[in-house]
């Protein structure tokens, strides 16, 4: 019985060595002459190595012919078997370049490569070879496309951290949050800047009147002279606004823009708030009161770990 056994073990496993070594010596030349065609090559660039590799595929067919059950037929079985080999070897090809890549595995060095290069057909000759031997295959097929895809997956979370890290330590110090009452972030916030706009419409008479800017700039600690030279909020600039001190660290700015010809609310008004060496400045239009961008000043806090995070996230 033992002996019966290790001899329908054998022809499988022959087999499958057979392919692998044609896989490891013949498929660096067909994904070279894939890749030729791919950037306009001629077909028969590609159909050349396949044929070889299809002819030598039978020839292993031929050896083993115990191997699988397609190849204990005659030729057409064993032609069967050899096609579906590469085809479906070559689609394990396809899924191995992918991991290469996302994943910059370095298989694309000796020996590795050649090592590697044959075990997609080595795994296709195992689909189709004895039952129990191609169960296994289909376990160590499924493990591999499983492990490569949580590999791929956890790649690019770290990759889209490390982004997120890069953007972030530079200007951790000036990310700064807030709630204002009856408005919402705009969709063109992002970093160091935020725009609110009013969750009622309605009010806007002019496209960004009653928008909200809430920026940060590094700055050196003032006691009376104002912090800010300009005024810039979302509707107009003013480059010689009034600034009064309010209280120490908190300063309060009005101005205007000249009127254009469709007509505005053209005042400006706004708070600047020093916090360490940041100066942090909201601003808007005189349709907003004075009240609202004073809270909104004073209520600017550094955001949590998770808000920096969302505030820098690639888009």
């Amino acid at each position: 019985m033992g002996g019966k056994a290790d001899a329908g073990w054998t022809a499988p496993l022959g087999q499958i060595a057979g392919v692998w070594l044609v896989g490891s010596l013949l498929g660096p030349l067909l994904l070279e002459a894939g890749a030729m065609v791919l950037f306009g090559g001629h077909p028969l660039l590609l159909a050349l190595p396949a044929a070889l590799m299809v002819g030598t595929l039978y020839l292993v067919a031929r050896l083993t012919p115990r191997g699988s059950a397609l190849t204990s037929r005659r030729a057409g079985g064993r032609l069967s078997w050899s096609a579906l080999v590469l085809l479906v070897g070559a689609a394990g090809w396809a899924g191995g370049a992918w991991a290469t890549s996302d994943l910059d595995l370095p298989f694309g060095r000796q020996p590795l490569m050649t090592l590697a290069c044959g075990l997609p057909f080595a795994l296709a000759a195992g689909l189709l070879s004895r039952r129990a031997v191609s169960l296994g295959a289909v376990v160590v097929t499924v493990a591999l496309a499983a492990t490569g895809t949580h590999l791929a997956d956890r790649q690019r979370a770290d990759g889209e951290e490390k982004a997120i890290a890069a953007r972030l330590d530079p200007v951790r110090d000036l990310l700064y949050v807030v709630d204002v009452p009856g408005y919402r972030v705009a969709r063109d916030s992002s970093g160091v800047s935020a725009f609110f706009e009013p969750v009622d419409q309605k009010v806007v008479r002019v496209w960004q009147d009653h928008t909200i800017s809430l920026t940060a700039e590094r700055g050196e600690p003032a006691t009376a002279t104002c912090p800010k030279t300009f005024l810039s909020a979302p509707l107009g600039r003013d480059e010689r606004p009034r600034c009064v001190l309010e209280r120490p660290g908190l300063w309060y700015l009005t101005g205007r823009i000249p009127e254009p010809k469709w007509g505005c609310p053209c005042g400006l008004r706004g708070y600047v708030r020093q916090d360490g060496g940041v100066l942090v400045s909201v601003l808007s239009s005189d349709t907003v009161s004075r009240d609202v961008l004073r809270a909104a000043v004073l209520g600017a806090r550094r955001p949590t770990d998770d808000e920096a995070r969302r505030l820098v996230r690639p888009s």
